[in-house]
């Protein structure tokens, strides 16, 4: 049912090992040379995405997914997903690097670092919850302190991180073009409660009274 990859696979490995090398170069000579003045942030947040989903990747967990297949047939709000974030993604580098209509200005650079401390923090939860996943069985998962506050932790770190990117790129026309992404983060947590509904039967009946979908009740969260 969780489809991670759990044994050493030294090709996959290798190929990571140089990816991270790639992806720690290439935003910092990109961006120094596109946009010196203000490389810092859009480097800093580019390095931490590629080496989140280069860490995701080894262990099999694509991009949007929580790593739970219940079903032959995946959801197609992960694919609208895909089609919707990497536009998204690319608008606000344009923008925040060369067209300039959508930026927060006077805010530079708080309102970057805010943001990148946001990703940070989505980032930490994903890989948080990806070490749950691969250390414990599901039936264990919802019973766990973490998974008692949200019941789709990894969902709500992935908005977390989709809500840091305007701030990342200081874009007032980014926050406004949320929309989307929040409304398919919440459709596919959604779906995949009545796909462990259909698995779980009265247990996960009892786990969905009690359990918020996405944010906690309490945000102070004992690990």
């Amino acid at each position: 049912m969780l489809g991670f990859n759990t044994k050493f696979k030294l090709l996959r490995f290798l190929w990571c090992i140089f990816l991270f090398f790639y992806f720690y170069h290439f935003p910092k000579n990109f961006f120094a040379d596109a946009i010196p003045e203000r490389s810092f942030p859009p480097t800093i947040f580019f390095i931490a995405f590629c080496f989140w989903l280069i860490i995701e990747y080894y262990f099999a967990s694509p991009f949007f997914q929580s790593g739970v297949s219940l079903t032959v047939i995946a959801s197609p709000l992960r694919t609208f997903f895909s089609l919707y974030f990497y536009p998204y993604l690319i608008f606000l580098v344009y923008d925040y690097g060369w067209w300039g209509k959508g930026q927060i200005k006077f805010l530079y650079p708080y309102i970057n670092i805010l943001g990148i401390a946001l990703f940070f923090l989505g980032t930490f939860l994903r890989l948080l919850t990806l070490f749950l996943f691969l250390t414990k069985d599901l039936s264990h998962l919802v019973k766990g302190r973490l998974f008692r506050q949200s019941r789709h932790p990894r969902y709500l770190a992935t908005l977390i991180q989709l809500l840091s990117l305007p701030f990342v790129f200081s874009s007032f026309l980014g926050i406004i073009l949320l929309a989307p992404g929040v409304f398919i983060i919440k459709k596919e947590a959604e779906f995949e409660d009545r796909e462990l509904k259909e698995y779980l039967k009265k247990d996960y009946e009892r786990y969905l009274r009690e359990t918020p979908l996405l944010f906690p009740r309490k945000f102070w969260v004992k690990l």
